[in-house]
């Protein structure tokens, strides 16, 4: 797979431009340096003539072979190992269209805002279940506290004061 440098436009966004029919329409992808094994999790937009035309204009160097292709930013290259454009390199790329490959591709992403709200995200769903399982044990904890004080209530020795 040849690398190419995205677009100036495309520098900040957490995706990569391929030609893979098999993935659908912005799939978050799992790309996997199998030289270091180095991954990165991102979106994936297709190439196509449009994107082509756009990115071949002069003074780029052309895609010619989109089918091998990928269109990268500084980011993903960096942490997949510092890659360098214009250069054959073997990658492995993976739909990962669960929840883990969402929550990963915004904890990957370029922009330092979209990783701290992913990251304060996946902490208040913590701190979210950790309310809700502290809320439930000091309600099963009380209960038989609670069906003391009504028996006593009930109890015709209980002597109100």
């Amino acid at each position: 797979m040849k690398l190419f440098a995205t677009l100036r436009e495309d520098s900040q966004q957490g995706w990569v431009w391929l030609m893979d029919s098999s993935l659908s329409p912005r799939s978050i992808v799992k790309i996997i340096n199998p030289a270091n094994g180095k991954i990165v999790y991102c979106e994936a937009l297709q190439i196509d003539k449009n994107f082509l035309s756009a990115y071949n204009l002069s003074p780029r160097i052309s895609i010619n072979r989109p089918q091998s292709a990928i269109v990268i930013g500084s980011w993903y290259r960096a942490a997949l190992g510092g890659l360098s454009t214009q250069e054959d390199v073997s990658l492995i790329v993976k739909p990962s269209n669960n929840w883990w490959g969402r929550f990963m591709a915004c904890a990957h992403h370029p922009q330092t805002i979209v990783r701290v709200a992913a990251w304060l995200g996946l902490i208040s769903v913590g701190l979210g279940l950790l309310g809700a399982v502290l809320g439930a044990t000091s309600i099963w904890a009380a209960e038989p506290i609670i069906a003391i004080e009504m028996d006593v209530q009930n109890s015709a020795f209980f002597v109100r004061p």
